[in-house]
This record gives C-alpha cells, sequence and structure tokens, in this order.
C-alpha cells in the first residue's frame, strides 16, 4: 500500500524559500564586498587605524660580539656489518668538530627481496649534550644481505 506524501503547507514553502534567499545573498555578499588588500580601503580609515608616527627614540647600545661561526664542513661516514636483518653503526666527528647533520643509506647484496627500512637516525651528544656522531640502524624485512651505511656532518670553528 503506497502512501501519498502530503503537499506542503504554505509555512514550510515560504520557509524554505527565506532559507534560499538568505544563503544566496550572503555568499553574493561575500564574493562581492571581500576586502582583499589595502588598495581597498580609503586612505584616510588606513591613516586612522595606523595612528600618527611618535619620535624616533634614542639609539640602544652595541650588543657583544658573537661566536665566530663555523669555517671548515667535512662530511665523515662509518659502515656497519653485513647482515640479513639489522645492521647499524655510528659515525664521529674528530675533536673538536661539532656534529650538525647526518643521515642514513643502505647497501644490498642485489635480487629481489630486498624491503629494508630505517629505523634510527639521530644525533649522538656527549654529556654536555653536544653532538660530536651521528647513529643509525636499519632493518632487512627481506632475505637478502644489507649494510647500513652512516654519515655526519661535522663543522668546526
Amino acid at each position: 500500500m503506497h502512501k501519498l506524501l502530503r503537499k506542503p503547507s504554505p509555512a514550510i514553502v515560504i520557509a524554505c524559500l527565506a532559507l534560499f534567499v538568505a544563503g544566496t545573498g550572503t555568499s553574493i555578499a561575500a564574493t562581492h564586498y571581500l576586502i582583499t588588500s589595502t588598495k581597498q580601503i580609503k586612505p584616510t580609515v588606513l591613516a586612522k587605524l595606523k595612528g600618527n608616527k611618535g619620535p624616533r627614540g634614542l639609539t640602544g647600545a652595541a650588543g657583544a660580539a658573537g661566536a665566530a661561526g663555523a669555517t671548515h664542513v667535512v662530511t665523515r661516514g662509518a659502515s656497519g656489518a653485513v647482515t640479513n636483518t639489522y645492521s647499524y653503526t655510528t659515525a664521529s666527528c674528530a675533536a673538536g668538530e661539532v656534529a650538525t647533520g647526518g643521515g642514513v643509506n643502505w647497501a644490498y647484496s642485489g635480487g629481489s627481496s630486498l624491503n629494508v627500512k630505517v629505523v634510527a637516525s639521530n644525533p649522538v651528544s656527549n654529556s654536555s649534550g653536544v653532538p660530536y656522531a651521528w647513529f643509525g640502524e636499519i632493518y632487512n624485512y627481506g632475505y637478502d644481505l644489507v649494510r647500513a651505511d652512516v654519515y655526519v656532518i661535522c663543522a668546526s670553528p
């Protein structure tokens, strides 16, 4: 048995029409009256928003000289053991150098079962919190032999 839908009441028709008109008017106003740059604002209004410029203040005292920057940057590397699962190693900077970055890559024996993921790649710091090396570790989900190749970017004055 089919139930027939009743005709909407005049109040529902007027409410839907009002909703449609209100939504359309808002979208027209948003696209037509949208301010996208200060060129659309009257200069006198902008001047009032910015306010008047005050007198220039006194020049402050000069600050202390900063530390000298790095003048020598070098990349150093290390290779981990060749295995069929985990391979890891640490690439270290020379004495007097600071590690500024690094990373890990891998080399493999070839074949079709290579599925290697980097599981760690992070700086190594001394007890004072100064980084001096980079640690990298890989895990092989396949069957081929792989080796972690880790590099560190070292800088010194």
